[in-house]
């Protein structure tokens, strides 16, 4: 396996709050899966939890009932998402590179599923749903960058990754059955407007923090080449 390779497969950095007990139930289930159940089937599962989150948030506008079925698709997501490395690795059949591209891709269409059910449910206003979505994808932008030119494939910002975002969708979900305006300093709007607002802060503030880490380490190292470059050579001498 080349350095690469290792970085994919091996060298995540994941800090989150739930990391440890979510890696202990991972290894847990991977046995004990049918053998007939691939990597690419839990990365094609996770797919449609996200697709099934996002026409159960879209059907939530005629009934509650919706929101419950959004939240069994967030726990579909997860199974498939976060299984399909792991049956992978425990089986010793990895494709780093391909596991890579195809988990990203398939990622970057679930999110879009399920912010486009979003956007058409009436929990939210537009604008709100769009800018989220266009941070997402410059966060993620951001992760791939990292990979390439760092080395480091960071999956957890905060101590917070995807398994404790589920986590929260799921919590607002049962909420949303109940409230779905606040009134908060005076400002009353829909809830998830306000969600929306929150969730976008942390994916500026997360991205521009590891935009600028990341630029002040490359900066340093590629600077240092330079130091080597000018300094004489004692065989030139």
């Amino acid at each position: 396996m080349n350095k690469r390779e290792k970085i994919l497969s091996d060298g995540r950095i994941q800090t989150s709050f739930l990391a440890k007990p979510e890696k202990k139930a991972l290894l847990w289930i991977a046995p004990r899966l049918p053998k007939w159940v691939s990597p690419d089937m839990l990365t094609l599962f996770g797919l449609f939890g996200m697709a099934w989150v996002g026409m159960s948030y879209y059907l939530s506008k005629y009934h509650w009932i919706f929101l419950v079925l959004a939240s069994i698709g967030h726990i579909m997501n997860w199974f498939g998402d976060s299984l399909d490395g792991t049956l992978a690795r425990v089986r010793d059949r990895q494709r780093p590179k391909y596991g890579y591209y195809f988990d990203h891709m398939m990622d970057a269409f679930g999110i879009s599923f399920m912010i486009f059910g979003l956007a058409y449910s009436g929990l939210v206003h537009q604008p709100y749903v769009w800018v989220t979505l266009t941070l997402f994808f410059i966060a993620h932008i951001n992760t791939y960058l990292m990979t390439n030119t760092i080395q480091i494939f960071k999956i957890s910002h905060f101590r917070i990754s995807t398994t404790e975002a589920r986590v929260i969708a799921i919590i607002f979900n049962t909420v949303l059955i109940f409230v779905k305006r606040i009134n908060l300093f005076g400002l009353r709007g829909l809830l998830c407007d306000f969600l929306f607002i929150i969730v976008s802060l942390f994916l500026f503030v997360a991205t521009l923090r590891s935009m600028i880490k990341n630029l002040i380490k490359l900066d340093k190292e590629e600077r240092a080449l330079w130091d080597k470059k000018d300094t004489p050579n004692k065989s030139d001498k």
